[in-house]
Formats: C-alpha cells, structure tokens, sequence
C-alpha cells in the first residue's frame, strides 16, 4: 500500500482536525458518558488547542495519506520524561480511520515516532493505552513495547468502569 506522511504545520490544521474526528468516534465513543464525546472532542480536536499544539516545537504531529487523503495520524511529545521513563518520548495518540484497519498505517506511524525519538537522542518511547484495548495492546507488543504500570483515565464524563490504563514504554538503547 503506498502510504505519504505529511508532519503537520498551522497550515494543516484543517485536515487535521477532519481527520481527527472521524478516528475517534468509531474506536472510542462507548467510553463516555451521554455527551461527554461531543464535550472532549470540542476541546481536544478544537481549532485553537490544535494551533497551539502544533506551534510548540515539542509537539509532533503527522498524517498519513493514502492517495492524497489523510487516513491516520499521530502525535509524539519530543521530549516527555515520566518518572521512571527518563529521556523519553511520549506517544500521545495514533488514529487510523476504520476502513484503513488491517493494512498497518498505525504501526508505519508508530515506526517513524520510535525512528525520531532515536534521532532525537531518546532512549525510550513511551505511551498509555486502554486496558479493554486488546488489539492495540497485542500491536504495542509486537513493536516492542511492555507494559510498565497502570494508571487511570481520569476525564470527566469517562465511564468509571472504563478508566483502567496500561503505561508501555519501548527501550530504544538496545535495537
């Protein structure tokens, strides 16, 4: 599949944002409380919080395309230590648009964070995923992540019963 990625600036805040939206949802609506979806995609996915995301040079977005169309995206803090995760990049989100499934969009995205944060001179990736989230954890897993400790989604209007995390990190010091 020929995948181009674009690493997003101001200027693709619109596609961004088009595409954000249409990731989310269909993965991640049972979460939340009656409109608590509408409530955190307004804030996360708004206009203005994408500008300042995208004016911060330790913020690191990128699309996948697929013919032209942005399909998938993800977001990387540069440098993101969580005790004990030091020098470390932070995997913030990775999106595919569902008709893309199966076709490794996410893990081509996944693969060029861990390629930047060894650039970088990090020595370590790390991210939260959903603990129900059984496929994305087995993918974590795959490239090279384990899980490290747990925590919980703390969001207002989340689903209590759907709060737990895994913390993964991936150690980049040893290829």
């Amino acid at each position: 599949m020929a995948l181009t990625f674009l690493t997003c600036a101001l200027t693709d805040v619109d596609q961004l944002r088009a595409v954000a939206m249409r990731c989310y949802t269909p993965y991640y609506a049972h979460l939340w409380e009656e409109g608590g979806l509408e409530q955190y995609l307004a804030s996360t996915y708004s206009t203005e919080r994408l500008v300042a995301e995208l004016s911060d040079p330790n913020v690191y977005y990128e699309l996948a395309l697929h013919h032209g169309v942005a399909v998938a995206f993800s977001k990387s803090v540069r440098h993101c230590d969580q005790a004990p995760i030091m020098n470390a990049a932070y995997l913030e989100r990775v999106y595919v648009v569902p008709d893309m499934l199966g076709h490794r969009v996410g893990q081509a995205l996944i693969e060029r964070v861990i390629k930047r944060a060894h650039r970088d001179g990090r020595t370590r990736v790390w991210l939260q995923a959903m603990a129900e989230a059984s496929a994305p954890l087995r993918r974590y897993r795959e490239l090279g992540f384990t899980v490290c400790g747990s925590t919980t989604l703390v969001q207002p209007s989340v689903r209590a019963d759907l709060t737990a995390m895994h913390i993964l990190v991936k150690d980049l010091s040893h290829p």
